[in-house]
């Protein structure tokens, strides 16, 4: 397929992104500029196995393009890393599909809000935008910075006897599915 000349491939992803996880409580035009930071920001990670997330976001790239006819521009995408954006959506999609059987329809954007939520930073609309506040809060989830119960992270458990600093991302959406749905 050969791209119109005036075709923005990134513009065009991250409009898919957007398309994704906005819903009616979460207005597009009231969330962009948080879900832009997220976009701009690279997922980092200090588990090895939280590379696992990032290839998340990696596949979200591939199936966007393989659904647009596009995949032969993967190119345009070499050397960019995986942004946070992209991860919590990939996270979001997992949490989904663990817990989506028992709901009708696909939620993937409530888990996204959920997680938004879980970071503290959801309340970042464009009337309350805080670019600051939340690049802090994204480098204590990534560096790990948060509380033992993972208060301050995607996953805060309720009652926890592990240190969810210590566990990697899919450990702890685990444990947050199970004392969440059981």
């Amino acid at each position: 397929m050969v791209m119109p000349v005036n075709f923005d491939i990134k513009k065009e992803y991250f409009s898919y992104l957007i398309e994704k996880i906005c819903d009616k409580d979460h207005d597009k035009v009231d969330y962009i500029p948080l879900l832009d930071l997220l976009h701009s920001m690279p997922f980092e990670w200090s588990i090895e196995m939280d590379e696992n997330r990032a290839g998340d976001g990696e596949y979200l790239r591939k199936r966007w393009l393989q659904n647009e006819g596009i995949y032969e521009y993967l190119y345009e995408f070499d050397g960019e890393k995986v942004s946070v954006l992209e991860v919590l959506i990939g996270i979001a999609e997992r949490v989904e599909f663990d817990v989506g059987s028992v709901m009708n329809g696909d939620h993937t954007a409530d888990r996204f809000w959920m997680l938004l939520r879980n970071l503290d930073i959801e309340k970042y609309d464009s009337a309350n935008y805080k670019p600051l506040n939340i690049k802090e809060k994204v480098r204590i989830w990534m560096l790990r910075k948060y509380k033992k119960n993972g208060v301050g992270s995607i996953f805060p458990m309720k009652k926890c006897s592990k240190d969810m600093r210590t566990l990697q991302i899919w450990d702890q959406m685990n444990l947050y599915l199970m004392e969440n749905w059981g």
